[in-house]
């Protein structure tokens, strides 16, 4: 099995092999991996949020050859990894989040292949696993994750930002990750936006991702205003509830909250009994927030994790003021 992406691990799947790819459904990196997957090996595939991962594979087609899962933050989810050799020959988890050595024995126990890399986002790695596959310009979808990401200082992310170029992908990768935070875009968008990406369309030509895109951008700034208005401040900690925009997107508003070092926001589920979480922090916290949530949402009869300055959370309703109090101690001033 391979943890790092200084292990090269390149994968070439046979043409013909009946392959099915899984992805992360909010962010650039997740939606430009599903579709280097889908460039390199025409599979069908199937996007998803965190907290809807079982349901989705448990719906995936069986008796494949390959299954690939990306950006998808398996750590302790030791049921679910148990049975991805059931439903095909060969899987290959692509990640880039926290990943415990209990997962990692776990993963390894299940025949799964990996590549794990905590300084690439995964459509980096997606791309370097299957660039013996792909087009040339398809190294500006990794490009895409690459610059909507928490910063990372990888080696392959450097050679993806020397080989394409900033400004275009910056602006390509940013408008596509303004439309997806927009609660207009429809799952049906976020696979045509797949299978566009996937022919090597830039995000720009997809007409329905431009409009939600130029919309965000206008109602952004007015959005940022109310939040700040509504948001309460503890220990340097700016918190609010969402609903507006995807909550990782308010969560990086609410940074701007002058003064503050971190930022919090939370909303229902489609079922009201769980609370989704997501937090954002400056380099002025200390903390490695997807450890802490990570730490904090088990304690709670939740599960979360993340990156060091950008992490999310899934807790019971009935606990979440709870939540709140343990992370405004462990991270406030």
């Amino acid at each position: 099995m391979t943890t790092s992406a200084t292990q090269r691990l390149r994968v070439r799947i046979p043409s013909g092999s009946k392959v099915h790819c899984i992805s992360h459904k909010d962010d650039p990196d997740g939606l430009s991996s599903a579709a280097l997957v889908r460039c390199a090996t025409h599979c069908s595939f199937g996007l998803t949020g965190y907290e809807d991962l079982e349901q989705v594979l448990a719906e995936a087609p069986r008796g494949l050859d390959w299954l690939v899962l990306g950006d998808l933050g398996l750590s302790e989810k030791m049921e679910l990894i148990s049975g991805l050799p059931e439903i095909a020959r060969h899987v290959l988890y692509l990640d880039h989040h926290l990943l415990s050595a209990e997962s990692k024995r776990a993963l390894r126990k299940a025949g799964v292949i990996v590549r794990h890399s905590l300084d690439n986002c995964t459509s980096v790695l997606a791309w370097d696993v299957f660039r013996s596959q792909l087009p040339e310009g398809a190294v500006n979808l990794a490009a895409y994750g690459a610059v909507t990401d928490p910063p990372v200082s990888g080696r392959l992310t450097r050679e993806v930002m020397l080989k394409t170029s900033w400004n275009l992908d910056a602006y390509e990768g940013h408008l596509l990750a303004l439309a997806l935070s927009s609660k207009a875009c429809t799952t049906a968008l976020r696979e045509t936006t797949v299978r566009e990406l996937a022919t090597l369309k830039l995000p720009h030509q997809i007409v329905p991702v431009r409009r939600l895109a130029n919309e965000q951008a206008a109602s952004m700034l007015r959005i940022q205003r109310q939040l700040f208005r509504r948001a309460e401040v503890r220990r340097r900690i700016a918190i609010a509830s969402g609903g507006r925009l995807s909550l990782g997107t308010t969560a990086e508003l609410l940074l701007g909250v002058p003064n503050v070092i971190a930022s919090l926001v939370y909303h229902t589920t489609r079922t009201p009994a769980h609370t989704r979480i997501s937090v954002r922090s400056t380099d002025e916290c200390d903390r490695h927030l997807g450890r802490l949530l990570s730490t904090l949402s088990r304690t709670l009869g939740g599960e979360g994790g993340g990156h060091k300055i950008a992490a999310g959370a899934m807790v019971p309703t009935k606990r979440l003021k709870e939540f709140l109090r343990l992370f405004v101690r462990e991270v406030g001033r």
